[in-house]
């Protein structure tokens, strides 16, 4: 496709014990509205983790001391199902959360903790299963 707009975002799966956290997108955001997906948003500038640690306090309310980076995963393309042209860039972590209790933004209207072998239940963001197999490693314990 050659007119084609690529977005660089990042996606941070956050772990509790052996659960993963996922939001379920508002209404008032622009894309994927009232898809489930992990903490995400925009590169702003060309630093992906820290990107990503920024995305965690905003959308969650952790802080930085709250988390923990397991490990990052390879960069997956996306293609957006509402906009064909429009491709994403995604840079997938996997952070340790030393809490359970979550401070939705406007961003989320909904957020549950899961088995990551429940996650295939959901209505969720493209390629958000593939992203978190890109973070898992080899300990998958579902």
């Amino acid at each position: 496709m050659p007119n084609l707009t690529r977005i660089d975002v990042v996606t941070a799966f956050l772990q509790f014990k052996s659960q993963i956290l996922i939001l379920r997108r508002s209404t008032s955001v622009k894309t994927m509205k009232e898809k489930w997906g992990a903490v995400s948003g925009y590169l702003e500038n060309n630093e992906p983790l820290r990107q990503a640690i920024i995305e965690i306090k905003e959308e969650t309310g952790l802080e930085n001391d709250d988390v923990q980076l397991v490990r990052s995963g390879d960069v997956l393309l996306a293609i957006d199902p509402e906009s064909p042209n429009t491709s994403y860039n995604i840079h997938p972590y996997l952070f340790q959360s030393k809490s359970q209790k979550i401070r939705l933004s406007r961003e989320h209207n909904q957020y549950k903790w899961i088995a990551i072998g429940e996650l295939w239940r959901y209505d969720t963001v493209p390629k958000l299963k593939e992203a978190y197999e890109s973070v898992a490693g080899s300990s998958r314990d579902e």
